[in-house]
């Protein structure tokens, strides 16, 4: 289906003309329609798949074809990262660049001067609101944001925001809008705890689920089972192998990142570290140069997995197994878009093994093994079971049962010499006398044995004829 297919106006279909967007995506096809019809909407879709456009494009069209208030907040999109939030603002501009439709990106990590810049639109009233939900409740605390005539909400990314403990937020933002109200929600995964969210949100919404927790086809997949010092010098050589360019690798944490940005540098590889200790303004600029190819390597943390709206990442590398399987998803969802072919690699050790299992499964595909490079020694596969921590206890166990009979043995033997001990008093003295030898050569694991047949030998001679023997 093509954009001009579909009831979109006329200025909106002029600037995608210019931007070259001519054919729909297959959530585009399926979303846009309903939305324009004023439905609630559940969109479950992988990233990368065009839905930023999905409800843009009919919000837009609403927004200039109906009436509306011009001094109050008429749709609200929360984004779960300021980086989302910045992607979603930039794709409005370029979307709404011949109507009259102003928005505003509201999000963390700025100076006085832009909250200042924040507040004044808000207060003045504004078309569109993109913002995270800490930096929208915290305007909302100042009294600068009335929400009572917002006819429009959008939950972008609904799973990471949840993810990231914002339900709480997000219901109290809820509170603030309108009973009557349109709302839509977009997530990759569709846990039970968005359809618990959905519930309280929704009315009756029009569910599109497209390839839930699917990677893109074009994604060439592959996994390194390795040793964990062994990383760093796979991923230098896979650089050797391919110079890269536009490549993502992703760590667990921001000192990994660090770590790491710095090792590859000193090898002169063209690297920067994107985490959360960075100001706005570096990250702005870290993504700028990589944006533009001044960088060929960006090491990020995960709080970028999602904001990254480039359509030519050509390799993204797992550097450590992310801990959720949707995560693996949403970080290799950043190569191989707009129909572009891409590669994913991931380092596994051996405590990731069940985390790729997991992978995997969602998957419902074994994942391609490489080899390491020559020198190195790979880790081996653990397969699922642990058969080796088996052997070792079943060989424990025949250790313990030949104890067990060694013992028994014993017993019998010491049981056999206290029943004759009480046929006649003269044998007392020479069973004493076994019994310390027998103590001598057994150990100390059987003198309480040992002690407790010496009472025996002392009590009285008529014991000896309870002794079946001796009947």
């Amino acid at each position: 289906m093509y954009f001009t297919d579909l009831p979109l106006d006329d200025d909106l279909l002029d600037a995608l003309y210019d931007m070259r967007f001519d054919e729909c995506t297959p959530v585009q096809e399926k979303c846009i329609p309903p939305i324009l019809d004023g439905n609630d909407v559940i969109g479950i879709a992988q990233t990368g798949t065009g839905k930023t456009a999905a409800y843009l494009l009919p919000l837009l069209t609403l927004l200039k074809q109906q009436p509306h208030p011009q001094d109050a907040v008429n749709c609200l999109i929360m984004a779960p990262t300021r980086e989302l939030a910045r992607q979603i603002d930039q794709a409005l501009q370029g979307f709404g660049y011949y109507m009259d439709i102003n928005g505003v990106a509201v999000y963390g990590g700025n100076d006085g001067e832009r909250y200042e810049q924040e507040r004044r639109s808000l207060k003045s009233g504004a078309d569109i609101i993109i913002a995270t939900p800490g930096r929208l409740i915290t305007h909302m605390k100042l009294g600068g944001l009335d929400l009572s005539r917002t006819t429009h909400f959008v939950l972008d990314e609904a799973d990471r925001m949840l993810d990231m403990g914002f339900y709480d937020d997000i219901m109290k933002i809820a509170r603030e809008l309108p009973e009557q109200r349109q709302t839509i929600l977009f997530s990759a995964t569709m846990p039970q705890k968005i359809g618990e969210l959905a519930k309280n949100l929704l009315h009756n919404p029009v569910e599109v689920k497209l390839a839930i927790s699917k990677p893109a086809e074009k994604i060439k997949q592959s996994v390194y089972l390795c040793h964990e010092p062994q990383k760093t010098r796979i991923l230098q050589s896979l650089f050797k192998q391919e110079k890269p360019q536009r490549v993502i690798v992703f760590a667990s944490s921001k000192i990994k990142v660090k770590d790491l940005a710095i090792a590859l540098k000193r090898n002169h590889w063209n690297v920067e570290a994107m985490h959360s200790d960075l100001e706005q303004k570096q990250r702005d600029e870290v993504m700028l140069a990589f944006k533009a190819g001044r960088v060929d390597v960006l090491v990020a943390t995960d709080i970028v997995a999602r904001g990254i709206d480039i359509d030519d990442i050509t390799m993204v590398v797992n550097y450590d197994v992310p801990r959720d399987a949707e995560d693996y998803v949403h970080r290799i969802g950043r190569t191989a878009r707009a129909g572009r072919e891409g590669r994913a690699v991931t380092f596994v050790n051996e405590k990731d093994r069940p985390a790729l299992r997991s992978i995997e499964q969602l998957l419902e595909k074994k994942i391609p093994r490489e080899e390491l490079p020559d020198g190195m020694t790979a880790a081996p596969e653990e397969e699922k079971g642990t058969p080796q921590k088996k052997d070792r206890r079943r060989g424990n166990g025949k250790r313990r049962r030949s104890s067990g009979n060694r013992r028994s043995s014993a017993d019998k033997d010491v049981k056999a010499t206290s029943d004759t001990s009480g046929t006649q008093s003269t044998d007392t003295a020479a069973t004493d006398t076994n019994t310390k030898s027998r103590q001598d050569r057994q150990g100390h694991r059987h003198r309480r044995r040992n002690r407790s047949n010496r009472k025996k030998d002392m009590a009285p001679k008529d014991t000896a004829t309870h002794n079946p023997e001796n009947q």
